[in-house]
């Protein structure tokens, strides 16, 4: 294969949003900014990232890094995105297009029309992949190259009930934010006004809609908690996490009497977030709808056990008996039984806590997951890299020879 001295490997991210709101997928899109970033560190490449939600002003400056990312924001309009694609395609002629959201799919028309070199990927992150798709959606599927999903559980729904052959289907398990940063110490930010762990604080994180009200399992939580009172009397329950479902949720508090009890913060981010997680005893999200739960991450890392259901990708993550108690979809009694236990048992906590934080630092930091998606990457695009690098390297071994 002859080698262009000036090559440089393409990518074109479209994602639906990525630093407009906080949620699970716009996590996971600016994760993947910042894990192309980290490939420009030995693999020369122009990384273009296009969102429909984001306006062209909700970039920050500080995802530049040692890799320059071209931003395309939308606003919301279709028109726009299908516009700023149009004039990068063909200019651009990109390796790899990867839409981070399925329902970003009908673009891939214009992908093959314009760049029909472009191999074209796409992220299935849970749910939206779960039931039979319709339309141009479950039409365009069968022509994408390759798919990456973060569980095996979505892998295999991506087979089973949207017919994707296996051998194009990847799993790639998401990772912590490089950013997360060490647990609150004496003296940092994090810390200040911070209690001690009392073995009394269970706590949630996640958002409260109602569209999520469901599968979230807050409801079942609250409905656990008088049982666990009865038998822990200082037990207390935070659940961190904004949305439009939080005034009912309020006033489920309300009917059930555990006002005082139970404290709704709204979204918390960053310093207060961490300080969340340095402050509760047992995190507990019985979700049964889950296609990761990167939550689960943030929740080992700070060395908690984990409660959760054992349903959907949740296994995969929380090993049951070993970071965590999993319990069965929709048994408030199972539940408030795990809690009780791990409330009553202060050993039994710090060893799950620590057997969590051991498995995040062996699997889930965002070193694992940006090498995840770099092997990936050259797996889906192997001559585009390889010449990437070749090109790379004879610039360097020129500039060298320059030198002497």
């Amino acid at each position: 294969m002859s080698v262009r001295r000036d090559q440089r490997l393409r990518i074109f991210l479209v994602g639906t949003e990525f630093f407009r709101s906080y949620g699970g997928i716009q996590y996971i899109n600016r994760l993947l900014v910042r894990a192309f970033r980290e490939l420009g560190r030995n693999t020369p490449l122009d990384l273009e990232a296009f969102s429909f939600i984001d306006g062209p002003e909700h970039f920050p400056s500080a995802e530049q890094g040692d890799c320059a990312v071209r931003w395309h924001g939308a606003g919301r309009s279709r028109g726009e995105i299908v516009w700023q694609l149009t004039k990068r395609l063909a200019s651009a002629r990109p390796d790899l297009v990867l839409f981070t959201h399925v329902s970003l799919l009908p673009l891939e028309e214009l992908v093959r029309s314009l760049a029909p070199g472009a191999r074209v990927a796409a992220l299935a992150h849970g749910t939206e992949v779960w039931q039979r798709l319709q339309g141009i959606v479950a039409r365009v599927l069968p022509r994408v190259d390759a798919f990456a999903c973060p569980s095996a559980f979505t892998a295999q729904k991506l087979a089973g009930v949207q017919g994707i052959h296996p051998d194009r289907v990847t799993v790639i398990p998401h990772g912590l934010d490089p950013d997360w940063g060490e647990e609150c110490t004496a003296g940092s930010a994090c810390q200040e006004e911070m209690p001690a762990r009392t073995g009394r604080l269970l706590l949630s994180v996640t958002r409260l809609s109602r569209a999520d009200r469901e599968g979230k399992g807050i409801e079942l939580v609250l409905q656990a908690l008088p049982a666990v009172i009865e038998r822990c009397p200082g037990a207390r329950y935070m659940v961190v996490g904004g949305g439009g479902d939080l005034p009912q949720m309020a006033e489920l508090v309300r009917r059930l009497g555990l006002e005082g009890r139970t404290e709704l913060t709204g979204a918390r981010r960053n310093d207060a977030l961490r300080r969340a997680y340095a402050d509760a005893d047992v995190f507990v999200l019985p979700t049964q709808v889950e296609g990761f739960g990167v939550v689960f991450l943030e929740a080992m890392y700070h060395r908690l056990p984990v409660v959760a259901v054992r349903a959907s990708a949740t296994p995969e993550v929380v090993e049951d008996g070993v970071t965590g108690v999993l319990v069965s979809p929709g048994d408030s009694g199972e539940l408030s039984a795990a809690l009780i236990a791990l409330l009553s048992d202060g050993d039994r906590r710090r060893a799950l806590g620590e057997a969590g934080r051991q498995r995040v630092d062996r699997l889930y930091r965002f070193e694992h997951f940006a090498g995840r998606w770099e092997r990936w990457l050259a797996a889906q695009v192997p001559e585009a890299v390889y010449a990437a690098r070749q090109s790379s390297a004879f610039t360097l071994a020129r500039a060298a020879a320059g030198a002497r």
